[in-house]
């Protein structure tokens, strides 16, 4: 019956959350309400009786008294909703009574000026209830049908009356002709006034939740549809789709064809018997949701067919194309119990479809292991980087003469991972040059390592790259970082690998120079890795050369490795350069080092890194 009077996409939700809306609105506007309350009833004291208006004024002041506490039980969420809407809208209809019964008593017994006054008062009444209560049909109907029966009545009074004459009576008639078309016209708008709204909400709705040139479902919109469907407990999996040649294709005819293109795809992905939903996550890439054939094997020959249908020529008007696909997909249970991960499975799984040129490739627990767990140490060292969980450490670097520890190497751990095996450097310092937050790790990392050198002579040693070295910017921050600690530039060594160092001779040499100019000492580090000239080590400006491991790894067994480490020394000292060893992991290997004349060696038999927080335990290493 409801749904016959208001309308088939009436809810009751829909009516409590408009309701619930209307009491706060109610609320807010109880001052204006009760002050029209007063001018009415002055003007009915005034025109027609007191007594009158009292008695009225004191039913209206109850009926707001009644809102007030009926507002708080339509906010209580231990009753039904059936019980506070039926409460609430018997107290619409009640208020509305009381305000149509002072307009009849005015009217039926008065003389002009009260049926002016009352026909004026009901007047306000029916504009007020379809200006307030336009959100719903309901509250519509609770407060206007009081004031349209008592027009009514109005009307026909004036009619049967038998001190009005035939011209009063063919006014009043004119009158009644006039409300009843006043409520099929109102009706009218408001069934046609529903219908566009609800055109255009379902319009806004779907614009909302697809790719505006393909039609497909946009990301948001399939990430609903899956979780929905993945909610019903169905067996699912997911592909994801990149186009292998469309950018050259889409460069090379324009932008016409490439939509032309992309329109097809999405033709033959929605044609497929075994989507369920497709989508256009963007650019080039879509992603489809399937369902499980009950062959085993089926589903592997259903993506080929999807991969073939996708790679056979699109006829256009330049002719006939074809782009050809990359398909990865990841089946529910597989890949993962969660969304998310069948999604992610499915991503790693087309991407390695697409380096490998396999055209399709179904999720790999096995294969694909090695991009998951990148990609999983990539999201959770974004966090870690953020929520300063990266923590730098301190390896000793000590004097060959004394034993005693003259610098600190700044390296960045990341302790407390929450993986199985905390992430060593070479898992995450690479994926931090990527993603350009090298410079990230080493300011927190140095903020966390600076006040550990205050009481000490030690140099630190700081970790250089490529893009750090050539940056403009890199100098003045870190001078202004050292001199919040109050650490002068003489105690901060800049290592760089020759690698780095022999790369753009010319332009290193030239911010080399301006390190050392500030202050800075500069490094040469991993000396003897790569493929290095020794003709080169006059032309940059260095401090030391730190050799690499490689030369003490042999140094006890082979006599050539000992003559290479001796005539490195020795041409260090000459040009006036401070040697270093790296890679000390036992007693002899220190006491050759020595006799050679290294100045400095580090390693694992010297000291491990440990994180910042031991400090203390380093300090009292070094006394």
């Amino acid at each position: 019956m409801l749904k016959t009077i208001l309308g088939a996409e009436w809810t009751i939700e829909q009516e409590l959350a408009t309701t619930l809306d209307l009491v706060r609105r109610l609320a807010a506007d109880s001052a204006s309400r009760l002050v029209t309350c007063l001018i009415i009833t002055a003007v009915v004291a005034y025109t027609a009786s007191a007594q009158l208006a009292i008695i009225w004024g004191l039913l209206v002041v109850l009926n707001e008294y009644g809102e007030f506490r009926l507002a708080r039980r339509v906010r209580r969420t231990d009753l039904s909703v059936h019980s506070r809407l039926v409460t609430y809208f018997v107290h619409l209809w009640i208020g509305a009574c009381l305000w149509t019964s002072i307009c009849l008593l005015l009217w039926i017994p008065g003389d002009i000026i009260d049926k002016l006054t009352g026909g004026a008062i009901l007047l306000g009444i029916l504009i007020n209830g379809s200006l307030s209560y336009n959100e719903s049909r309901l509250q519509a109907i609770a407060t206007c049908l009081p004031a349209i029966i008592g027009a009514a009545i109005m009307i026909g009074w004036a009619i049967f009356d038998p001190h009005l004459g035939e011209r009063e009576k063919v006014v009043g008639c004119a009158a009644l002709f006039t409300l009843v078309a006043y409520l099929v016209t109102g009706a009218h708008k408001s069934v046609k006034t529903r219908e566009i709204l609800r055109t255009l909400v379902t319009k806004t709705t779907r614009l909302a939740a697809e790719d505006p040139l393909t039609g497909l479902r946009n990301r948001r919109s399939f990430l609903d549809v899956v979780e929905a469907h993945a909610g019903t407990g169905a067996d699912y999996f997911i592909a994801f789709v990149d186009l292998d040649r469309f950018k050259p294709l889409n460069d090379e005819f324009g932008h016409a064809l490439g939509d032309e293109v992309l329109r097809t795809v999405a033709n033959r992905l929605e044609d497929h018997p075994f989507v369920l939903a497709a989508a256009r996550l963007g650019g080039d890439e879509f992603a489809v949701l399937c369902a499980v054939p009950g062959e085993p094997g089926e589903a592997a020959r259903q993506m080929s067919i999807l991969h073939s249908g996708l790679s056979a020529p699109i006829r256009s008007e330049a002719g006939s194309v074809s782009v050809g696909a990359s398909i990865g997909w990841g089946r529910a249970g597989i890949a993962g119990t969660q969304v998310s991960d069948v999604l992610h499975s499915a991503d790693v799984a087309m991407r390695r479809a697409k380096v490998e040129h396999l055209g399709v490739v179904e999720f790999d627990p096995v294969a694909d292991s090695a991009a998951l767990t990148s990609s999983a140490i990539e999201i959770a060292f974004r966090h870690a980087l953020a929520t300063g969980r990266i923590r730098g450490a301190l390896q000793p670097i000590v004097s060959v003469n004394d034993g005693r520890i003259v610098a600190m190497e700044l390296l960045a751990r990341w302790p407390k991972s929450g993986f199985p095996r905390d992430p060593a450097p070479q898992d995450f310092i690479p994926i931090a040059e990527r993603l350009g937050l090298l410079n990230d790790i080493l300011w927190a990392t140095l903020r966390q390592a600076l006040p550990s050198l205050t009481g000490t002579s030690w140099l630190l040693a700081i970790n250089v790259s490529p893009s750090q070295l050539i940056s403009s910017q890199f100098l003045p921050k870190l001078s202004a970082i050292i001199a919040q600690h109050g650490i002068p530039p003489e105690r901060i060594e800049l290592e760089i690998t020759e690698q780095v160092a022999f790369r753009n001779v010319d332009q290193n040499c030239a911010v080399l120079d301006e390190a050392r100019a500030l202050g800075f000492r500069v490094v040469l580090d991993d000396f003897g890795a790569g493929y290095s000239s020794l003709a080169m080590l006059d032309r940059l400006p260095l401090d030391k050369i730190k050799l690499d491991r490689a030369f003490v790894g042999e140094l006890r067994e082979r006599t050539e490795i000992q003559k290479i480490l001796k005539a490195t020394v020795s041409l260090a000292h000459e040009l006036g350069m401070t040697c270093s060893v790296e890679g000390i992991e036992c007693a002899e290997t220190a006491a050759m080092v020595a006799a050679f004349g290294c100045d400095q060696m580090q390693g694992y038999w010297i000291g491990m890194p440990e994180l910042i927080e031991q400090a203390p335990v380093l300090l009292e290493l070094a006394s």
